[in-house]
């Protein structure tokens, strides 16, 4: 994962994250709470959902930073499962529950783990696959997308090389739910292709110490 923007392209990035995330936040926050999480005034607040007046740079990179503070990530997606009965089906059906939740990842990876050189993502074919879209868009990682038999999609014959995993190749796992039973899967595919497991993003972590022992690799998780 190397990126190389100018200066106004990454302003530019960070503006549209903010706004992307305050919208994702407005879905379950009334304005004032967030005015005062923000400190942040409610009728600035509002021009800047409703595009009248967008925040400079450092701003706009000041507000993003709380919005995507583990405290405050964990509260936003708590309101969403509660808002939909904590039915997980229903909450990725929300466009903006899936951005904020891959923006709290993107950042995490960004800012948690300085020079972190990835060259694959890695998703199962279920609601984790949305997420991990996004920040393959948003990061320029190719996305792979693993089968419950095992097999790799882009490992047939014929397929483009950079679509393949490649020995060595230093992954992240991203997850809806992630348990023993698919730690164990990933590390199953980790070892079959030598793989270098970085990291696993996950909504939801379920036995915590099973899957760490088994990943042994960097868990950033939401729910619990």
């Amino acid at each position: 994962m190397k990126r190389y923007l100018s200066r106004k392209a990454r302003d530019l990035v960070i503006r549209v994250d903010f706004l992307t995330a305050l919208s994702s936040a407005r879905r379950v926050f009334k304005n004032a709470e967030l005015s005062h999480i923000l400190n942040s005034s409610e009728a600035t607040l509002s021009k800047y959902y409703h595009g009248i007046t967008i925040p400079a740079t450092p701003t706009a990179e000041h507000l993003l930073r709380t919005l995507l503070s583990d405290e405050f990530a964990r509260k936003c997606v708590g309101r969403f499962m509660n808002k939909t009965g904590w039915d997980l089906r229903k909450a990725f059906a929300e466009p903006l529950f899936t951005s904020f939740v891959a923006l709290y990842f993107k950042y995490k990876l960004l800012g948690g783990q300085p020079g972190l050189f990835i060259d694959k993502l890695l998703s199962l074919p279920d609601y984790s696959l949305s997420i991990a879209s996004y920040l393959s868009t948003s990061l320029e990682v190719p996305l792979i997308v693993t089968t419950e038999e095992g097999s790799v999609i882009g490992l047939e014959t014929g397929s483009k090389p950079y679509m393949a995993l490649q020995k060595s190749d230093y992954v992240i796992s991203v997850h809806a739910i992630l348990n023993k039973e698919i730690a164990d899967y990933f590390k199953y595919v980790a070892e079959i292709y030598d793989l270098k497991h970085v990291a696993a993003l996950t909504v939801v972590l379920m036995d915590e110490n099973e899957v760490s022992e088994s990943l042994r690799s960097k868990i950033h998780y939401l729910i619990p």
